[in-house]
């Protein structure tokens, strides 16, 4: 195993996010993530195409596979901020599934870095609530509701603490990203966890527009643009797909690029070629 931060002592690497276009490209079907030798065969073909640097388990896409097997998962949730939240990350079933999914993916993939990437706390907590009551609810998370919800998460990670995960990313949206290391600390349960199991644990941040001051409390962060306090990993913008340049890579980091789900293969391997150079 090579967590994320030694292995950049050899270099820039390059983290892909490739779920929608290669699920798109090879035709997988949605539930697959419930198919641990399916998603084990499915990522060996992405893996041979694109060369990602960075394997990535995203939770958030076998969440959703279990909600369209199981949609009564919610039925009698209490209509608390954090309640749906609580129930699905209790749920033996999700917790059995990715155990065995990263087990099998750091036997298949044995030398690079093994991430889990997941909504934050925050994100989350509105994730859930929306699944549970509808997609129009909504909810305010503020620090108590945060705090309250990395206690849940923190517990739920500690199942995969002898699972071979070298790193853990928290995605937040644009409307649930911290405006301050200060909001960051409301994941502090979470922080524990990770330095617990010696993960490395990052934060994305979609825009880092209202961020202000050093970020702390993790050890890098993925945005469109460096924060001081840890490494960064710089966010392709969209754009780059259909021409644009890529920014440059800040010193000490590394590329971050998402493949839009209707790229065109033979586009995206030439610009993929033009990330490593």
């Amino acid at each position: 195993m090579a967590a994320l931060l030694e292995r950049l002592r050899d270099g820039p690497l390059l983290w892909l996010d490739d779920t929608a276009y290669s699920s798109r490209l090879l035709g997988q079907d949605p539930e697959i993530w419930l198919d641990v030798g399916g998603v084990v065969a499915f990522r060996r073909k992405a893996v041979s195409l694109l060369r990602p640097d960075v394997i990535a388990v995203p939770v958030d896409e076998v969440v959703a596979a279990l909600l369209l097997k199981a949609p009564e998962l919610f039925a009698g949730t209490k209509t608390r901020a954090i309640a749906p939240l609580r129930r699905l990350l209790a749920d033996e079933d999700l917790r059995a599934v990715l155990a065995d999914l990263v087990r099998a993916l750091r036997s298949a993939f044995p030398a690079g870095p093994l991430a889990l990437t997941m909504p934050s706390p925050r994100k989350w907590i509105g994730d859930a609530y929306r699944a549970a009551f509808g997609t129009d609810e909504d909810i305010g998370v503020g620090a108590e509701e945060a705090d309250s919800g990395a206690v849940y998460v923190a517990e739920f990670l500690s199942s995969f603490g002898d699972a071979g995960v070298d790193c853990v990313l928290l995605v937040e949206s644009v409307e649930s990203e911290p405006a301050s290391a200060a909001e960051i600390a409301w994941y502090q349960p979470v922080i524990n966890v990770a330095r617990h199991y010696r993960w490395d644990l990052g934060v994305y941040l979609p825009t880092a527009g209202a961020f202000s001051g050093d970020i702390s409390g993790v050890d890098f962060v993925v945005a469109p643009r460096p924060l001081a306090g840890v490494p960064a990993g710089a966010i392709t913008p969209p754009e780059f797909w259909a021409g644009a340049d890529a920014p440059a890579v800040p010193p000490g980091g590394f590329r971050f690029a998402r493949i839009p789900p209707d790229a065109v293969p033979e586009r995206v391997l030439e610009r993929l070629t033009m990330l490593r150079q």
